[in-house]
């Protein structure tokens, strides 16, 4: 008989090791089914050892051990994935189960599928990571030459991109020659589809190019000489469930212990990337550009002040004129919406202000607080530094008292369309129309099947547009700087700077301010001026990769805060940290902590520990997008 210790793979945050008895032995890293509450959960084995070697604790213990059934067909994961996990397990406050549990795709974990067999990989050389600065149309080239240069040498190579949407894009853009050689992997192929995929996953009679999501990226072979991460900048890449793994981190860790090629590829990475890249941390893969060149039309326009007998017109005079020009020569017109439905702003209406934040120039919300006597306080809220002050009673331009707070949803922007251009076939691609992934590709081919036809959608929609459209425009700058991030200016100019690749004959932005520096970077493409200006940002207000955000969140009612505040405090009482309430309304009140950790500091092991510690009901979150 055996004793077998297993990690749970579950999402549960507070199981760690788990122990059986056994009638057979299992290696380490054996996937095996053990019983947990009535429930059967699939298993990652730790250690296996004889019952006489630890019939000492067996008799201290004041349980007694479950018998495990046996296990027929049982497979083992490679030892690189269960030292990333361990790698992982320094950095975020999670057991190996739950890291594993994420890493690992869904029909595995699940235990409806085996881990396909690896066998070991041999390269020996030290590597460093790349970074590829380009437009989609650049990188392609050069990841089509990379692809055949590793099918030369007998390698294949991961090719991982953010999204479902992508995976076919990417197919078609990269097929051309070895269109035998390619597997997809995404949540949105059937089961017919995915057992076709892993036979030829596992052919290893020739190099394959694996196209897969982040959920599939941790299926291995040992051929595999290259991991592309395209779209790099991408926040689809940051699991929203817990633990809150960031993909792209752990394929950085699953690249360094396997000594494999890494590059992000994207039309402007993130700021991480682009320093380690300036301090040679991470090469430089071609030539890095100062600047991306646009061969396409671009268009600021600034809405008329408006007029108090006439309703607000979301449509400047420039966009009706340009929309009017497209749908006669039977083009496409695209119009984003920063959101799906009411994106707060607070405007004067007599001289057209819009009140921002001094610290980071995003437009204020307003908010309206209930006090306990009735009486109600009104505040305005920047979210994306978190400044929140008194409301203003009047406008601090004008000195108007005409101030009222104004949507510019997509929902509005559908009605004016309609208003303007009743005969022109319109299309609605948001949450509420593209609710799968098969009725987004409907959506993308109705309106390329279509001439003469305008679309009004969220960002959501940009990967199913694959051909562009002759206009894109955006219906209002100001929605979508009002993004509750800390990394809002990047992701805004990220987005800017795709629409423009996206547009194949004109871009056109409205915007109340004209002198916007985003404007400047997107119009001459200038990426390295908008660098040393958020490097600078960052340095100053102690930002990623400067410093790593620790974000914890708890909610509950006022004395529940209060006590587990207290359990927070006494768990981390030598760590300096910031609590703060939530300043959005709702139902139950929610609290915050930040913890801010020097670059040189970090990975703490004891910190990380003793975050592991505290109740699963507290969220904890290393260096989130949002800090509000």
């Amino acid at each position: 008989m055996y004793v077998i210790e297993v990690i749970p793979l579950t999402k549960a945050p507070n199981l760690e090791s788990l122990s059986y008895y056994s009638a057979a032995t299992y290696p380490i890293g054996t996937i095996i089914s053990v019983p947990i509450r009535k429930k059967e959960v699939q298993a990652i084995v730790i250690n296996s050892e004889p019952v006489s070697h630890a019939k000492t604790a067996l008799r201290a213990a004041s349980f007694s051990l479950k018998k495990l059934a046996e296990q027929p067909d049982v497979t083992t994961l490679p030892d690189s994935l269960t030292a990333t996990a361990k790698a992982l397990g320094g950095q975020i406050p999670a057991h190996l189960g739950s890291i594993l549990f994420q890493l690992l795709p869904p029909d595995i974990r699940s235990g409806a599928r085996p881990y396909p067999y690896v066998s070991h990989y041999t390269n020996q050389e030290e590597v460093t990571p790349a970074v590829l600065t380009a437009t989609r149309q650049e990188r392609y080239t050069v990841y089509r030459s990379l692809i055949r240069q590793a099918f030369a040498h007998r390698g294949s190579v991961l090719f991982v991109v953010p999204n479902s949407a992508l995976i076919e894009r990417a197919k078609q853009d990269l097929q051309t020659g070895i269109e035998k050689r390619i597997v997809c992997f995404s949540s949105t192929l059937t089961k017919k589809q995915l057992d076709a995929a892993y036979e030829a996953f596992v052919d290893f009679s020739t190099a394959k190019l694996i196209i897969a999501t982040p959920s599939f990226a941790f299926l291995d072979r040992h051929d595999i000489t290259h991991l592309i991460i395209d779209e790099a900048a991408s926040p689809y890449y940051k699991h929203k469930t817990r633990p809150y793994l960031d993909a792209r981190s752990a394929l950085t860790s699953y690249a360094a212990l396997t000594k494999r090629e890494l590059l992000f590829g994207d039309i402007m990475p993130r700021t991480e990337e682009e320093i380690k890249r300036r301090d040679d941390v991470y090469s430089t893969y071609e030539e890095h550009p100062a600047r991306l060149n646009y061969s396409n039309e671009f268009t600021v326009a600034t809405p008329a002040k408006p007029v108090k007998t006439q309703a607000f017109d979301l449509f400047t005079d420039e966009l009706k004129a340009a929309t009017e020009r497209v749908l006669a020569a039977k083009g496409r017109i695209f119009l984003l919406a920063a959101r799906r439905g009411f994106s707060p702003l607070i405007i004067c209406n007599d001289c057209g202000h819009i009140l921002r934040c001094n610290d980071s120039g995003a437009p204020f919300s307003l908010y309206i607080e209930k006090k306990a006597t009735g009486d109600e306080e009104r505040w305005l809220y920047c979210s994306t530094s978190g400044v929140r002050m008194k409301a203003f009673d009047t406008c601090p331009h004008c000195t108007s008292w005409r101030l009222r707070e104004q949507g510019i949803g997509i929902q509005k922007v559908i009605s004016q369309t309609h208003e303007h251009f009743p005969k022109t076939p319109l299309l609605t691609f948001d949450h509420s129309t593209a609710t799968t992934h098969k009725k987004a590709q409907q959506l993308a081919k109705q309106f390329y099947d279509q001439k003469g036809i305008v679309m009004v959608g969220t960002a959501m929609a940009l990967p199913y547009l694959t051909h562009g459209a002759n206009l894109c425009a955006v219906i209002s700058l100001e929605a979508m700087r009002s993004n509750p991030s800390w990394r809002a200016e990047e992701q805004v100019l990220h987005a800017l700077l795709s629409l423009r690749e996206m547009a194949t004959d004109h871009l056109l932005i409205q915007t109340r301010d004209s002198e916007d520096p985003l404007l400047t970077h997107t119009k001459r493409g200038s990426i390295d001026a908008f660098y040393d200006e958020e490097v600078s940002m960052r340095q100053i207000m102690s930002y990623p990769p400067f410093t790593t955000l620790i974000h914890l969140t708890w909610q509950g009612t006022k004395e529940q805060l209060k006590t587990t505040e207290e359990v927070i405090g006494k768990a981390l009482r030598y760590i300096d940290m910031q609590c703060y309430n939530n300043p959005k309304p709702s139902k139950q009140l929610v609290r915050h902590a930040l913890i801010k950790i020097s670059h040189s500091d970090w990975p703490d092991e004891q910190l990380v520990a003793r975050l592991r510690s505290l109740p699963p009901a507290i969220r904890i979150e290393i260096n989130p997008d949002r800090i509000i």
